[in-house]
């Protein structure tokens, strides 16, 4: 049988947060992870809050040591994307994508969103936390676009199942070398070869979608021109 060194708490702020301080305490190695069953204050990209149903959803956040360069940030971004594509295929849900920079989406609608945070010293990336946000019995989402895996298969399952399944992939997705991750994503790249819609500073351009590439940067096109668009300053619009 598969160990698994998983924490279990009944409510956090964040599952990050709460690991990030576990881990001033204590010597943690990787692999290891948090599970939450509420979180009070959970956190997504650009300070946003995710919002999430007590104890109906995978609230998890998985520890990596030695990530290594800055350079190394995007491996992991792509394994922890791939690791909940794997498990939803492995589910039978179909139409699943990677919506960069960091979200997978069930056919039009988000499903779960990725928010890695890093300890750095001399450069160099020491510890890396990796909060994954996983619908899996929601129903209702009170005006947001989001899906769950109940509301895709008509059929409740098991919080935990899921979370075994999204570790197992994860950490075996670190093992495998940047290109093949990289390549991964690609092929299940949302909105791949179409036209969207993305805010830059104080306006917007529409840019033809192209590929993901090493450095986490999005390839576009507009007028035969090709670019390429950093998230920290870029923002999907539709």
């Amino acid at each position: 049988m598969q160990q698994y060194n998983i924490h279990f708490v009944h409510e956090v702020d964040s599952t990050n947060s709460y690991l990030k301080e576990l881990g001033r305490t204590q010597n943690l190695v990787s692999p290891f992870a948090v599970f939450a069953g509420k979180q009070t204050a959970g956190r997504g990209q650009r300070e946003k809050t995710w919002e999430s149903e007590p104890f109906a959803n995978m609230l998890c956040s998985f520890l990596v040591n030695n990530v290594g360069s800055v350079s190394d940030l995007s491996k992991l971004n792509n394994a922890a994307v791939l690791a909940v594509v794997q498990a939803l295929q492995g589910l039978g849900l179909a139409q699943v994508h990677v919506k960069w920079p960091n979200d997978v989406y069930v056919k039009d609608q988000k499903i779960s969103g990725i928010l890695i945070e890093n300890t750095f010293s001399n450069g160099a990336i020491i510890n890396a936390i990796v909060g994954i946000g996983l619908n899996v019995n929601q129903l209702k989402f009170n005006g947001i676009v989001a899906t769950s895996i109940r509301r895709e298969l008509q059929n409740k399952v098991e919080v935990t199942d899921v979370m075994h399944s999204v570790y197992d992939a994860f950490y075996h997705f670190l093992t495998q070398s940047s290109s093949i991750l990289l390549m991964g994503v690609n092929e299940v790249l949302y909105k791949k070869n179409e036209n969207v819609t993305f805010a830059h500073k104080d306006r917007s351009e529409v840019y033809r979608v192209h590929a993901i590439l090493a450095n986490g940067n999005l390839k576009v096109s507009q007028n035969g021109n090709t670019v390429e668009i950093e998230h920290h300053i870029t923002k999907w619009i539709k």
